[in-house]
């Protein structure tokens, strides 16, 4: 039992440190010797959880920042009011947004742009993580809709797939311009249209 959990804690150190290796290099400047060297494990115990890097890269997107992304979402989209959540949501994120996190970049954002022409693993990942969370947010704006919050003409799944690109797209400006000016902006305006679908 001990030897159990001392293997779960070895592989969970080495997903925290590899995902914020990745996050900080992305996928194919982060080292395997480097995430060994600070998990503070053997290359055995790494290659006894993952079979190559390209397996731990998969590990850290599912477990790590696959994760990390709906539970950002969770709270917006658990509002009774949806609109008012993905705007509490877009506020919370200009106030709390750091310099260190305009360097860094969403991690689900940075990996998608690095490797989805390269390898299919990672393109399929992220596809899929998108369809989900469009899905979920279709789900709630039509039963946003169903109660009369939500202008009858709307189609809900264009604007859940609108409102999703608009939050990757808000990722890759913010990463390329590191000014929070813009985060203003890109808010304003995904503000601005949330607000629209209003009844």
């Amino acid at each position: 039992m001990v030897a159990v959990r001392n293997a779960d804690a070895t592989r969970t150190k080495l997903l925290v440190v590899a995902a914020q290796e990745m996050r900080e290099k992305g996928f194919r400047a982060a080292s395997l010797s480097e995430i060994i060297g600070k998990a503070g494990i053997s290359k055995g115990a790494l290659y006894h959880h993952f079979l190559n890097k390209q397996e731990l890269g998969y590990a850290v997107f599912e477990e790590v920042y696959q994760q990390e992304y709906f539970d950002c979402w969770a709270g917006a989209l658990s509002n009774e009011n949806p609109l008012d959540g993905i705007c509490e949501l877009l506020d919370m994120m200009s106030t709390n947004m750091s310099e260190e996190d305009m360097v860094v970049g969403c991690p689900v954002n940075s990996i998608s742009q690095e490797m989805s022409s390269e390898d299919e693993g990672f393109r399929i990942r992220t596809r899929d993580m998108y369809g989900v969370l469009k899905h979920k947010i279709a789900s709630v704006l039509a039963l946003h809709k169903e109660r009369g919050g939500i202008c009858g003409h709307v189609d809900i799944d264009a604007s859940a797939m609108l409102i999703v690109t608009g939050f990757q797209g808000m990722a890759s400006m913010l990463k390329a311009f590191r000014d929070k000016t813009v985060m203003l902006e890109i808010t304003q305006g995904l503000k601005a249209y949330i607000n629209s679908l209003r009844k």
